[in-house]
């Protein structure tokens, strides 16, 4: 998961700490164009971080 992919008020979750980042303002796609984006899965403790249920 990379940031043009996550919407406001999801939740990543690190399932090795339980570390958890909110989405306040989602870029979408617009960072993508600005070549600002993060390209990769956002990773925590070395593995990638999922969505919150």
């Amino acid at each position: 998961m990379n940031c043009s992919e996550l919407k406001e008020g999801q939740v990543l979750v690190c399932e090795g700490c339980g570390f958890e980042l909110k989405v306040v303002k989602a870029c979408g796609e617009t960072c993508c164009t600005t070549d600002a984006c993060c390209t990769g899965n956002i990773t925590c403790c070395g593995e990638p971080m999922k969505l919150k249920q």
